[in-house]
C-alpha cells in the first residue's frame, strides 16, 4: 500500500491533518476512487443470479425467443455516440491523471481500476445487459457513474483543502489536478442523464415497437413476418 501512495505527505490511514475532514489523497485514491466500481462488480453476479432465477420461474417456450427489432433512429444512434465518445474522454482524462502523478512520483494508488468500470459500463449499455439476461443492469452503470460524480468530488474537496497552490512549480501542481478531476466529475454527471435519457427512449421505442409487430388475428408472429406469408397471404 505504501508504494501506492509513494512520495504523498500522508500514508494511507482515513484521518487527514490536511485535508480533514476528507480523508487522505492515499485514502481517496486507494479506497475510495475505486469503490463505485467494488460496488458495480459485486452487484454483477447478483443481478445475474436474480435474472437467472426469474428466467426459470417466467419461462414461456412461445415467447422465449421473440425480440422486437428496433428500426434506425439518426436521433438515437447520435446521442448514444455522444454516450461513447464521453465514456472514451473519461479513459482518456483518468490516463492523464495517472501519468502525470507518475511523472512527480506520486504514486497512483488504485486510480487504474477506474477503467474497469468505465469499460463494464460501456459493455453493458451496448449489450443491453448481454442482450436481457442481466436484469436491472442500469442499477450497475448508474452506480458506476454516480458514484464517479461523488468520489470526484471528494477528491477535488481534499485536493483545494490540501492548497490549491500545492505542488507549484512541479509537473503537476494541484490546481492542475483540480481541474482534471473536476472535468471528470462533469463527464460523470453527463453520462448518467444520457443513461437515464437513453434508457427511457429504448423503452419508448420498444413499445412502439411491439404495438407495430403485433400479428393480426388468427396469425403468428412467425407467419406474419415470413416471405411465404408476404407472397401468398391467407384467405379470410
Amino acid at each position: 500500500m505504501v508504494k501506492l501512495c509513494s512520495n504523498r505527505i500522508e500514508g494511507l490511514g482515513p484521518h487527514s491533518n490536511i485535508s480533514s475532514p476528507i480523508p487522505t489523497s492515499c485514502f481517496v485514491d486507494t479506497i475510495l476512487i475505486p469503490l463505485p466500481v467494488w460496488t458495480a462488480l459485486l452487484l454483477l453476479p447478483i443481478l445475474l443470479a436474480l435474472s437467472i432465477h426469474h428466467r426459470k420461474q417466467n419461462f414461456n417456450p412461445s415467447t422465449a425467443y421473440l425480440r422486437t427489432k428496433l428500426r434506425r433512429n439518426w436521433a438515437f444512434n447520435s446521442v448514444s455516440t455522444l454516450y461513447y465518445v464521453l465514456i472514451a474522454c473519461n479513459i482518456l482524462m483518468q490516463v492523464l491523471e495517472i501519468v502525470r502523478l507518475e511523472l512527480i512520483h506520486f504514486g497512483i494508488g488504485l486510480l487504474p481500476f477506474v477503467f474497469v468500470g468505465l469499460i463494464l459500463g460501456a459493455l453493458l449499455h451496448w449489450s443491453e445487459g448481454a442482450r436481457g439476461r442481466i436484469r436491472g443492469w442500469q442499477t450497475i452503470n448508474a452506480v458506476i457513474w454516480i458514484g464517479g460524480v461523488v468520489m470526484c468530488a471528494v477528491q477535488v474537496v481534499g485536493l483545494s483543502n490540501e492548497g490549491i497552490n500545492g505542488r507549484k512549480g512541479s509537473k503537476y501542481p494541484i490546481s492542475d489536478q483540480v481541474i482534471d478531476v473536476a472535468v471528470m466529475a462533469g463527464v460523470y454527471a453527463v453520462i448518467a442523464i444520457l443513461e437515464l435519457v437513453l434508457g427511457l427512449w429504448r423503452a419508448l421505442r420498444r413499445a412502439r415497437g411491439t404495438r407495430e409487430d403485433t400479428p393480426e388475428s388468427g396469425m403468428s408472429p412467425v407467419m406474419e413476418t415470413t416471405e411465404f406469408v408476404g407472397k401468398y397471404p391467407p384467405t379470410v
